[in-house]
């Protein structure tokens, strides 16, 4: 599950007052932030994150039905995707950014959903040429989708932030975070169900596949128009000075001399990779395993969805269990139990005889708990090592690292999905978090605040 509005903005200058507006329960708005602004930036936050794992979840239809794959050949295409959005976001972010200051976040929080409807629309269109074609035509689909998704990652949080006044942000994030994770735990279902209905309806696979990424393209055309009517219009005032990415790289790295921030960087590399995973594995495993087991891709779909539903209906509680937890222990500590957590889920699924056995709801149980665990806990502990000079430097190599462990997970996963056996990347996740644990355990022992020494009692 990604949560982009849990993303840290630069702290505002303290010449520039905050005037408290509209009141919401326990959020108090900025002056000139009506009701319609924040209620539509909520109703987009549960269909945002969905939206963008979306393309996870359906390919998986297109390689088996449309381009008919071979099975020992559909890990690689997954990962390469993987790696070249992710690429691609990390050099649009910036941009989309830096763009949003100057016009305003509504054209480009827009902009991306209707860059996600054309990813959408083209997606199912892909046909079925030379292996090199396809992977040429994939990438050019897919390259609409990864602008969309870094557009709607940077507005996500930077409109987030925008809004509440400094007392409430936390909340107000929160509330955000929240909205996302139902979104996850309940669009992927009804998403992941059309391609049976459109058959039943009497549609053949390849069309039932191309209306069901049709509807989603519609949603995300609609989701960009209420976006224009409904956020606050202008760019926000500017509260700081960026300073450049070398040097913003050379603080960062600077910091990583601190056992625990490096320690916090790694959980990073880690933590992310736990959520792409998921949304870039799980579907095609299940759907293959499904086949095989004498379903139609779209029965075997449905099946899929659904326990990625439960892994995400379980990560939602576990955020605020976590959450509550990591303010009353050690932070380090706190890494080691989401991480081990995470462990024991992605352990489970490779013990699973049949995936799609009842055993798996419990399995999905567990790796919805460890994959919200292990992202909470790793960004707890940079937030709290991280210094106040240079904090935003610290952060970001926190997220440039998250990005690589995304792209290496899509790399390895994928080589392993084709080459070993599908399961094969979540159990390198497996062996990640439990790598991660020990050395959680050893930082934590080198650094631990010992008690003083008490000064001898003469008698």
């Amino acid at each position: 599950m990604a949560t982009p509005a849990s993303e840290t903005m630069p702290p505002e200058d303290e010449s520039q007052r905050m005037v408290e507006g509209i009141k919401f329960g326990p959020l108090i708005m900025r002056e000139g932030v009506s009701y319609k602004h924040f209620l539509t930036l909520f109703f987009i936050s549960f269909f945002g994150i969905a939206m963008m794992n979306t393309v996870g979840i359906m390919q998986t239809y297109i390689l088996n039905e449309v381009l008919q794959i071979p099975q020992d050949q559909q890990g690689s295409i997954i990962g390469s995707l993987l790696i070249f959005q992710e690429f691609v976001v990390i050099l649009l972010v910036g941009l989309a950014g830096s763009v949003s200051d100057r016009l305003g976040r509504p054209p480009v929080f827009a902009a991306g959903f209707f860059m996600l409807a054309i990813g959408y629309c083209l997606y199912p269109l892909v046909s079925n040429d030379t292996p090199v074609e396809v992977i040429y035509q994939l990438i050019a689909f897919r390259l609409f989708i990864a602008s969309g998704v870094a557009c709607i990652n940077v507005m996500l949080s930077s409109v987030a932030n925008d809004y509440p006044v400094d007392k409430t942000r936390a909340k107000m994030i929160a509330g955000v975070f929240i909205f996302n994770g139902v979104g996850i735990a309940t669009l992927p279902r009804f998403i992941g169900g059309l391609p049976g209905r459109f058959i039943e309806a009497g549609f053949d696979p390849i069309m039932a596949g191309r209306f069901a990424f049709w509807i989603v393209a519609g949603l995300c055309v609609m989701l960009g128009v209420v976006l224009l009517w409904g956020l606050k219009p202008g760019a926000p005032a500017q509260v700081s000075k960026r300073e450049p990415i070398l040097a913003t790289l050379k603080v960062g790295l600077g910091e990583a001399r601190k056992p625990r921030i490096l320690l916090g960087y790694t959980a990073a590399f880690v933590s992310r990779a736990d959520l792409a995973v998921v949304s870039q594995f799980l579907t095609a495993w299940l759907v293959i395993e499904g086949i095989n087991q004498g379903m139609t891709t779209a029965e075997a779909l449905l099946k899929a969805t659904t326990f990625y539903v439960v892994i995400q209906a379980f990560a939602l509680p576990w955020a605020v269990i976590f959450g509550i937890l990591l303010d009353r222990v050690d932070r380090v500590l706190g890494l080691v139990l989401g991480m081990s957590v995470a462990f024991i889920g992605y352990a489970s699924l490779g013990a699973l005889e049949n995936p799609l056995s009842n055993w798996m709801y419990l399995a999905a149980a567990f790796v919805g708990a460890g994959e919200m665990g292990a992202n909470i806990s790793a960004t707890s502990l940079i937030g709290k090592e991280a210094p106040d000079r240079g904090r935003g430097a610290v952060l970001g190599m926190f997220s440039l690292l998250g990005a690589v462990g995304i792209m290496v997970v899509g790399l390895i996963g994928g080589w392993l999905f084709d080459n070993w056996k599908p399961v094969g990347p979540f159990l390198y996740m497996a062996g990640s978090n439990a790598v991660l644990v020990l050395a959680a355990i050893g930082v934590y022992v080198a650094t631990r605040q010992r008690p003083s020494a008490q000064p001898a009692t003469i008698t």
